[in-house]
């Protein structure tokens, strides 16, 4: 019997849109927990690990972001002078957040909570037809019924797609314009058309 080995990743395409707005609160990139990633005029990519039962501290997101909760578990969210809200996870799941509050992420789970923030460098209005903040914006996947296969969503200039890569399967993109996160480890090589890798 021949084990298939599947990576999973997401791909994240960025489009240019109006300038953003600053915070007055310590700024995500200051917060002990967020590790910055990435960095160009578009985006900023951290990723976020909390042990069990730890908080980060107060803190903002300058500008909208794109939120994937990457592992399973539960967190709690509280925006300065609200309830926290506690969400179970199922991870991989994709968020946006279009106007970020200071607010404190907690890990509820015994086992560690690890997220994705891509936040996005330019300005995002909200537009009704897209759908509740609490909702998974990634339509449902294939699992292993197939060896590969992509499902993406757009939001506020920034496409993601989360993909399941077979050995040996390619991902074709059109332009440079693109940031990937894996989720597991994998090797990834890359080809321009016509030429070997």
């Amino acid at each position: 019997m021949r084990a298939t080995l599947f990576a999973s990743v997401f791909l994240l395409t960025v489009a240019g849109l109006a300038a953003g707005q600053s915070s007055s609160c310590l700024d995500v990139v200051d917060e002990t927990h967020h590790q910055l990633l990435f960095q160009n005029q578009d985006v900023r990519v951290f990723v976020l690990e909390l042990p069990r039962l730890a908080a980060t501290q107060s803190h903002c997101h300058s500008r909208p972001y794109l939120d994937i909760i990457t592992t399973e578990g539960k967190s709690s969210n509280t925006v300065e002078g609200r309830a926290p809200i506690t969400s179970d996870w199922n991870g991989p799941e994709a968020h946006f957040v279009y106007s970020p509050m200071q607010h404190v992420v907690r890990n509820e789970s015994m086992t560690s909570y690890r997220e994705l923030i891509v936040e996005t460098m330019h300005q995002a209005t909200y537009q009704p037809s897209d759908g509740a903040y609490d909702t998974d914006l990634f339509p449902s996947d294939l699992g292993t019924v197939k060896p590969s296969w992509t499902v993406s969503f757009s939001r506020a200039g920034l496409t993601a797609s989360k993909s399941q890569l077979a050995a040996g399967a390619e991902i074709p993109l059109s332009s440079p314009a693109h940031v990937i996160l894996a989720l597991t480890d994998m090797e990834l090589s890359t080809q321009a058309s016509g030429r070997p890798a």
